[in-house]
């Protein structure tokens, strides 16, 4: 894939022209942190009007979401584990003066670009005072299963509690070991940087609410002890697996919504003004994570056999009861005690921007494994489509990046053979001359040549308006 030329700023264009975020041949990127291809820039908008809902998942939020990444973790310090030694230029490139530049001047018209949805997607509901605050976020813990216990607050995980929903679509694909590949993945763009985006909301002065803050982070950190600290046992669990250690390794597999959520609490804390909604945010998120990881360890126990190393998990499954309590005692009605009526419904739409970004999340995630679990099932001969075919040569040493379509996609290989790259396994689907892959709309895939030369036609399929918002 080339990247496409539309009506972008010239800084936008600029930012996206740098060699360290064009793709490159590879399809997985290892021992080089700095390495980000952004693919196929898009919309034809230029990102000047905001998507809406029903383009959550379209190539430009996909886009906005990889550039965004970028620009927020460029104000980390990330080194390759190896050494610095082959990166050193890209790493000068990647926190030198230009990009620092270009990436101020384009972020805040990306981030409406890809937020502002989140305020039209779901009214607030009318949360004034601090009793309202506690029994609407009693509520809403509860109707998402994790309901208070007698003492007022979060409840133990229950290890017994049969898994369903996500976890139990994983163990039920014909590929399991790849699906819940896939799960770790989207969870280690976080994971790899964990509690970096917290970081940015530890300095300043703000009372007993800061420090409350600092003890969760200090718990992510392990308390200075490296092998504690949650990044580190995260590695050890993917390594337990045979996945990929470096970080974004698997930076072409990350899903649309994915990268947007990850984004959002990093827009949270990047701009200040969102430290109320951030706040309500992790609490809502610290509150359902104890029995969340508890349900994925028993998930990749019931995949991987007792090679997985679930350590991450048991630790959240443990940590998290007590973080659900102290973010919702501390930090989510002690800010709205602090500062009263004038921040609760900022508070509120903190917890109804993640209801929602997990919900469509949890959706982008299913529609995926679906697809690629079986693409022999979607793989036929040629069926009616729009006459717009593009015709596209492909050799092994092409750049190789994933993408998503906003329409139905039939993929025919009109000569040579090329592998569809649909999750992150070492086994891709193979298409020979004369195959036909249907792609549905916004699920991630990329193509690589599979022989000296492949020749590719792919052409839209008109299909019924999907929407986010059923």
């Amino acid at each position: 894939m080339t990247i496409i030329e539309t009506a972008q700023s010239p800084a936008l264009a600029a930012y996206c022209a740098q060699p360290i975020f064009r793709p490159g041949p590879d399809v997985y990127i290892t021992g080089n942190p700095y390495r980000r291809p952004i693919g196929p820039v898009g919309p034809a908008s230029g990102f000047a009007v905001p998507a809406t809902l029903a383009e959550f998942l379209g190539p430009g939020q996909l886009a906005a979401g990889r550039i965004l990444c970028n620009a927020y973790e460029s104000d980390m310090i990330l080194l390759p584990a190896a050494g610095l030694a082959t990166a050193k230029d890209d790493f000068d490139l990647f926190y030198g003066d230009e990009i620092r530049r270009l990436r101020d001047t384009v972020r805040p018209g990306l981030e409406r670009y890809a937020f502002s949805f989140l305020d039209d997607a779901v009214p607030a509901p009318p949360v004034r005072t601090l009793d309202d605050l506690q029994e609407y976020f009693l509520a809403e813990v509860g109707g998402a299963g994790a309901p208070a216990d007698a003492s007022g607050v979060n409840p133990a995980v229950d290890p017994a509690a049969p898994v369903g929903g996500t976890m139990r679509a994983i163990t039920e694909c014909r590929h399991p070991e790849e699906a819940a590949g896939l799960h770790l993945i989207q969870l280690a763009l976080d994971a790899l940087t964990e509690a970096s985006a917290m970081a940015r909301n530890l300095g300043g002065s703000y009372g007993t609410e800061q420090s409350e803050l600092f003890k969760i982070f200090n718990d992510e950190f392990g308390y200075g002890v490296y092998g504690a600290k949650h990044s580190t046992i995260f590695k050890e669990m993917l390594a337990s697996v045979g996945l990929r250690t470096d970080l974004h390794a698997y930076w072409n597999f990350y899903l649309t919504s994915s990268l947007i959520g990850v984004n959002y609490f990093n827009w949270l804390t990047e701009d200040h003004r969102g430290m109320f909604r951030y706040m309500a945010a992790v609490t809502y998120l610290e509150w359902l994570f104890a029995q969340g990881f508890a349900d994925t360890g028993v998930m990749l126990r019931a995949v991987y056999g007792d090679r997985v190393d679930a350590k991450y998990c048991d630790e959240h499954a443990h940590i998290d009861v007590h973080h659900g309590r102290m973010t919702y005692e501390n930090l989510l009605l002690g800010l709205a005690r602090a500062h009263g009526e004038i921040v609760i419904p900022e508070l509120v739409r903190g917890i109804e921007d993640t209801k929602l970004l997990l919900r469509l999340g949890d959706e982008d995630f299913r529609a995926q494994i679906a697809w690629a679990d079986d693409l022999a099932a979607h793989t036929g001969t040629r069926t009616d489509a729009r006459d717009d075919a593009s015709v596209t040569t492909l050799r092994p040493d092409d750049p190789f990046t994933t993408g998503v379509h906003d329409a139905d996609l039939l993929v025919e290989v009109e000569d040579g053979a090329v592998h569809v790259h649909a999750w992150a396994t070492d086994r891709p689907h193979l298409l020979e001359k004369g195959d036909v892959l249907h792609v549905p709309a916004h699920r991630l895939h990329g193509l690589k040549a599979a022989s000296p030369r492949a020749r590719v036609a792919t052409r839209t399929v008109e299909t019924a308006e999907r929407t986010h918002d059923a």
